[in-house]
């Protein structure tokens, strides 16, 4: 099993793992031009089939002298490998990437029955997120 930045040939796994109908030209296009240092997507792999994948986005900020702040997004593991601690280890991953591009905060939204999973990685409830759906911009 490894951990790994996602690549285009993953795309029939990835969209089977997350559940998506995102055509090819799209997985290509994002894999291609949008995927860099600062917007990283890895997956775990076993046995040449996917079981895990999250998204770490980097923004430079202007406040707080210039520093970085990471994003944790879109954590999944398939159903069949919960509960084997993957999803602490690819949030560990993750977690390492941000503290080597020097962010001085990490950030992640959740539902409130993944709390005791994310503090597990050592994440506190802290804030509340307010989110704004734009219902007719959702695919």
């Amino acid at each position: 099993m490894i951990i790994r930045k996602i690549l285009l040939k993953d795309y029939n796994n990835y969209i089977k793992l997350i559940d998506s109908n995102i055509t090819f030209e799209k997985f290509s296009n994002f894999i291609n031009n949008i995927l860099n240092d600062k917007h990283i997507i890895l997956v775990i792999e076993d046995e040449n089939e996917l079981i895990g994948t999250g998204t770490l986005l980097i923004e430079d900020k202007i406040t707080y002298g210039g520093c970085k702040l990471g994003h944790i997004e879109n954590i999944f593991i398939h159903e069949n490998c919960r509960g084997l601690k993957l999803g602490i280890k690819l949030v560990d991953e993750l977690i390492k990437i941000a503290k080597k591009e020097c962010c001085y905060r990490i950030e992640l939204n959740c539902d409130e029955s993944l709390i005791k999973f994310y503090e597990k990685n050592n994440f506190i409830k802290y804030q509340t997120i307010m989110s704004l759906y734009i219902k007719e911009n959702f695919m």
